[in-house]
Order: structure tokens, then sequence, then C-alpha cells
């Protein structure tokens, strides 16, 4: 389990849950950064209550969707599962350890040892099915239900750990991993990767900028300038 990535790890979920997460995401940076920029503050205190924003919207969002979630002690925050794993959404601070550093809380630490729910409560399905592939559709969901039902035995879930990387003047990525607790409370990473980022105008970007591959270089004209003699007369 510790090598899989998010998209191993969700299975068929992972499209839809990555564009419902950051949908989620971007809606509550810029309602938070706007707030941010009204208050006219110097201190970014509003602005970093956005991890706990992150945590609920994911939930709400997921819950509605039919999904359950589960609530880690001590502090008692509330992670969607989506095909027996936990969905952490965080924004990361800038300390230079941060990720390795997650699980310094009880909380977060509590979080690598949630059991799975009951095998036998079957989950939403995010994607539409066209009635030509319904069943093809219906074998795949036997065998992710039976899947379900052996990892579930004495197993605990994995972490997708959703990092959120901005300031209140832009949101500037959103990553996802499998997070993995080492033996030394350490954070590891397992199929690390980017599922938004801006976008660069390359057009826009080089428009003022001429091409090395074709043209002539201008070279600057250089004028002999004539040096006065400024030695002593003899």
């Amino acid at each position: 389990m510790a090598s899989q990535s998010p998209v191993d790890t969700l299975g068929s979920h992972a499209p839809a849950v990555r564009d419902l997460i950051v949908e989620v995401v971007q809606s509550r940076h810029d309602r938070v950064a706007e707030a941010h920029v009204t208050s006219g503050s110097r201190y970014a205190m509003l602005y970093s209550t956005l991890w706990r924003d992150l945590l609920v919207d994911a939930k709400d969002a997921l819950v509605d969707r039919g999904f359950q979630s589960r609530k880690l002690s001590p502090a008692g925050y509330e992670l969607p599962v989506v095909n027996d794993c936990l969905l952490y959404v965080w924004r990361v601070p800038g300390a230079p350890h941060a990720v390795s550093e997650f699980a310094s809380s009880s909380t977060r630490k509590n979080g690598f040892a949630v059991p799975p729910p009951d095998p036998m409560l079957f989950e939403p399905d995010l994607g539409n099915v066209l009635e030509s592939d319904a069943d093809d559709a219906s074998e795949d969901t036997d065998g992710a239900n039976l899947e379900r039902l052996v990892r579930a035995v004495g197993d605990t879930m994995p972490l997708v750990l959703i990092m959120v990387h901005s300031s209140p003047r832009q949101l500037q990525s959103i990553e996802w991993a499998v997070a993995v607790l080492d033996d030394a409370g350490k954070v590891k990473l397992h199929g690390h990767e980017a599922i938004w980022e801006p976008e660069v105008d390359v057009n826009d970007a080089a428009s003022d900028v001429e091409s090395f591959d074709s043209g002539t270089p201008a070279v600057p004209s250089v004028e002999l300038q004539k040096q006065e003699d400024t030695r002593p007369d003899a």
C-alpha cells in the first residue's frame, strides 16, 4: 500500500475527486484572500484560518455526494473517506521540514491508524456510466467491492495528503500524495504529483523577446575616438 499513488489508492474515483478538490480549494482560497485584502490587515492571521476551512469544505463536498467521513481524536477533525482512504486537505506552512513534520500533533498522527469502515457499506459512484457500458461497469464494481472486503481485514486506511501551497496573493499549487508514517514519526510521500498549477501564458511572456534562431543580431556601432596627447611639452 505504501508504494501506491493517490490515483491507485482512490481507484475509479480519482479523476472526479481530483476535480472536486481543486474546485473546493480554489473557491475557499479566493474568498479568504478577498477577505484578507478587504480587511487591509498587515498580518496574515485572518488568512491563516484557511487550513481549517479547507478540511470542512472538502468533507462537506464529499459527504454531500454520499461518501462517509471519520472523526479524528482528540481534536475531532472530520475527514472524508473515499475508496477506504482518508483525504486530508492541508495548507503547507513555510517551514522547511513542514511535510516530514506533518504528524507532529496527536490528531494528525491518529490519521495514520484509522481502521476502514464496514466493508459492506458500498460507496457512491462519482462518474457517469453510459447505458452501453453498464455491464462492464457492474463487473468492475463487483471486483472493486471484493477488493475492499479483502483489504479491510486487519488493515488501516491509507491517508492521501492534499497539499495546498498559497499566500494571500496567489494560489501557487495543489499537490497530492499517499502519506506514510515511518518508525521515527516522520512522514514520507509516495506518488507525489501536482494536480493543479496556475497556467502561464507563454505567448504573452515571450511576446517582446526576439527569437535567437532567426534574424541577424544587431551589432552596436563603435566609433574610434581620437585621444588627446596629454604629455607635457619637452
